[in-house]
């Protein structure tokens, strides 16, 4: 199992936690993406003991103050958050300096700096999410959701999984018919797949696909959902896994450059292999059929070529997991 779980990791890396770099350079776009559009808060760094004051407002407030308490709570979380990518984007330029030569002992100490007022801006996010989430007087708020979804994001990021999935599951169970659940849902697969407990992972990818979610989310689901079919190898997982890795396949392709693109390239590389090693030659016509026409044909072609070249004397056709 460890190395499926391996070449999972390799094959999805976005489901493991990713280096510095790429971190940075993925916070570096989320946030230029944010500037653009005049959404970057450019608040300065709040004071000491600002998130408690924050946390104390909702008990403060009478009934009819609870929405402006929610709002005020949710617009301090985000300011601190586009605080974090901000500095993200000044990290990544340090990255990039550095990787082209031109970083010294100023940039060095420049980092440390930006790196300390990061992990400052992240406790602070995740403090004035906690104080909008746990308050009792705010848990018909509508931004409640949302804020519970980037609290476990937060807490993921500061590297404490146990407290994320507990709030992921917060998620799930307080606000079921929420657009955020499915990503709740999904996230709880990708903590449980990157842990191991696979039929853990199968089942929050199932709860993820229930919900009415996107075709992006989906795909990623569905992704999710075949590596861990993989992993487990029981009877029938094999199958399943195909069958996931069809579904994404049927969805149709995804927008060129966007994650689900990659996802679109491994899905059809992957179930192609997968079914010269496992599938059932008599019925491929009948399961291609399913990923759509032109995709299916295209790919029923491609492992009537494979049985072809295993047919020829000498040739080797080497398939993996």
């Amino acid at each position: 199992m460890s190395r499926v779980l391996e070449s999972a990791a390799r094959a999805a890396g976005r489901f493991t936690e990713p280096r510095r770099a790429a971190a940075r350079r993925l916070a570096a776009l989320a946030a230029l993406a944010l500037a653009s559009a005049g959404c970057i808060a450019r608040a300065a760094p709040a004071r000491a003991g600002h998130g408690d004051a924050a946390a104390a407002a909702p008990a403060r407030a009478g009934h009819g103050d609870t929405a402006a308490a929610a709002e005020r709570l949710f617009r301090e979380a985000e300011s601190q958050a586009s605080r974090r990518r901000a500095i993200g984007v000044q990290l990544f330029v340090l990255d990039e300096a550095a990787e082209a030569g031109a970083a010294g002992e100023r940039a060095e100490a420049r980092r440390a700096a930006l790196e300390a007022e990061a992990a400052r801006a992240l406790s602070r996010t995740v403090a004035a999410y906690a104080a909008l989430v746990d308050a009792p007087a705010l848990r018909a708020a509508e931004q409640r959701p949302s804020a519970l979804l980037k609290l476990a994001q937060a807490l993921q990021d500061s590297g404490d999984l146990r407290g994320a999935e507990a709030r992921l599951r917060q998620l799930a169970l307080e606000h079921p018919a929420s657009r955020e659940a499915p990503e709740a849902h999904l996230a709880l697969a990708n903590l449980a797949f990157a842990a191991g407990r696979l039929d853990e992972a199968v089942s929050a990818c199932d709860a993820a696909l229930r919900g009415a979610a996107g075709a992006a989310l989906r795909k990623r689901a569905l992704y999710v959902k075949s590596w861990s079919l993989r992993g487990l190898g029981r009877g029938g997982a094999v199958e399943e896994a195909m069958e996931a890795l069809r579904a994404i396949v049927q969805l149709g392709p995804a927008r060129a450059g966007s994650p689900e693109a990659t996802i679109d390239e491994a899905a059809e590389r992957e179930l192609v292999e997968l079914y010269a090693a496992h599938g059932d030659p008599a019925r491929a016509r009948a399961f291609f059929a399913g990923a759509g026409e032109r995709a299916g044909a295209r790919l029923l072609g491609e492992v009537e070529a494979r049985a072809a070249r295993r047919r020829r004397p000498g040739t080797l056709d080497r398939t993996t997991l």
